[in-house]
């Protein structure tokens, strides 16, 4: 299994943005959880968790 730690750098500092407060780039958020799920399918329960969430964000700013 090889992972791809420059991405899950990437997709924990915007977890730990958000969780601070900040605005972040949601999409790219959902893309990096994408990506991972499928070359890391070990952690897939987690990133789809955070697929899930970013989708409902993103269905209730278009609502």
């Amino acid at each position: 299994m090889q992972y791809r730690w420059d991405e899950i750098d990437q997709l924990a500092t915007i977890l730990e943005a958000e969780a601070s407060g900040c605005a972040v780039d949601t999409a790219r958020a959902r893309d990096l959880a994408h990506r991972l799920m499928e070359v890391c399918p070990d952690i897939a329960g987690t990133m789809r968790r955070v697929i899930e969430r970013y989708a409902q964000q993103t269905a209730a700013v278009a609502a």
